[in-house]
């Protein structure tokens, strides 16, 4: 059994932009194919930078606010209470090009 209480962990930055910081709740390895659990806030005007991931599918849950998800070219407005899954290799962007900030619930799981 593990317990961790989101409030106590240190916000890093995402490996795409450092100034985006997430709180990685459950790391890669351990459990069996997720390769991270965590969350993450963009603020105004924040942007995470197209890309792919060629062997993790990713999901994301929006808890407050809004963001602009782009994916294989087509834009998405998420907003609280909406869910995303991104298969793997699909080319994936996300920003936040409105007045608050969003936050997000992630993870990936990676492909057999």
């Amino acid at each position: 059994m593990k317990i961790v209480n989101q409030n106590t962990i240190q916000a890093v930055g995402v490996t795409h932009d450092p100034d985006i910081k997430k709180k990685v709740l459950i790391s890669k390895g351990e459990i069996h194919k997720l390769m991270m659990f965590g969350s993450a806030t963009l603020k105004p005007g924040q942007k995470v930078t197209p890309h792919s991931h060629e062997t993790m599918t990713e999901v994301f849950y929006i808890q407050k606010g809004k963001a602009l998800f782009t994916v294989n070219g087509e834009d998405h407005i998420l907003e609280k209470g909406h869910c995303i899954t991104i298969e793997a290799k699909e080319l994936h962007s996300q920003e936040n090009p409105f007045k608050e900030p969003v936050e997000w619930l992630y993870f990936g799981i990676a492909l057999d």
